[in-house]
């Protein structure tokens, strides 16, 4: 895992992915990064991920939380 940094224009667009996707900040800062590195699946029982087109959301295996 890499540490990044995050720029302002990407902060921007993540307030605009805030109300596009009705994403938290977290989440939406998330997805610039994920964006930023041309990730396009993420391991996570956070179903909010579901309602952004391009990104498919995977359930992390040593959870035993049903999606």
């Amino acid at each position: 895992m890499n540490k990044t940094e995050v720029s302002w224009n990407e902060v921007m667009e993540a307030v605009s992915d805030i109300e596009k996707y009705d994403l938290d900040f977290v989440d939406a800062l998330a997805l610039q990064t994920m964006k930023k590195n041309n990730v396009k699946e993420i391991y996570t029982n956070n179903k909010d991920f579901n309602r952004v087109k391009g990104i498919r959301r995977g359930k992390p295996t040593n959870s035993n939380t049903p999606l």
